[in-house]
């Protein structure tokens, strides 16, 4: 069995690879200077990718997202945002931030179309 130290260490050492992995995207979309698309998660679909998340009034939000980009104009050094094209079934246009999606951010970014 392992000890409450070796557990977090372990615990330590999942945060450090998924900050490593964050940076690495930022860095990459920094770099491109573009927007990137987001692969489908759906076979017959190329719109984007799909996701659900809990809205502003508690209640469950289907999003589609079809690009990511940096924008340089937020934060000290940018922020990554995701373009949500679709929501509840109807078209929209707005960007919100990536942080913002918590845990499926790396849905998100394991998703990208490099």
């Amino acid at each position: 069995m392992k000890t409450k130290e070796e557990l977090q260490k372990l615990s330590n050492a999942i945060g450090a690879a998924q900050r490593t992995y964050h940076d690495a995207i930022f860095d990459n979309l920094k770099e491109s200077g573009k927007e990137h698309g987001v692969e489908s998660d759906y076979e017959d679909d190329d719109n984007g990718l799909h996701l659900t998340i809990i809205g502003r009034h508690d209640d469950t939000v289907l999003l589609e997202i079809d690009k990511v980009r940096v924008n340089k104009d937020k934060g000290i050094n940018g922020v990554v945002e995701v373009h949500i094209s679709n929501e509840d079934y109807k078209p929209c246009d707005y960007w919100m931030m990536a942080s913002e999606f918590g845990d499926d951010v790396d849905y998100i970014y394991d998703n990208i179309i490099w």
